[in-house]
């Protein structure tokens, strides 16, 4: 993944977060209430996070 890359997932993912910020449900959310776009956004998050030290902020320290 190049750098360009990254930078628009970190985007798409920030957009994601917004989304479901407060309870909110995305057009993909499943009818459970579960949403794989905002799992994968999460996780994503703390992949990068663990990598430069930590989680302090987020939907990411909650994992």
């Amino acid at each position: 993944m190049t750098g360009a890359d990254t930078l628009a997932q970190w985007w798409v993912d920030i957009q994601i977060e917004r989304q479901h910020r407060g309870g909110g449900r995305c057009i993909e959310c499943a009818p459970r209430g579960g949403c794989m776009r905002l799992l994968g956004a999460v996780r994503r998050r703390v992949d990068r996070m663990e990598s430069t030290g930590g989680i302090r902020h987020g939907l990411g320290r909650l994992m």
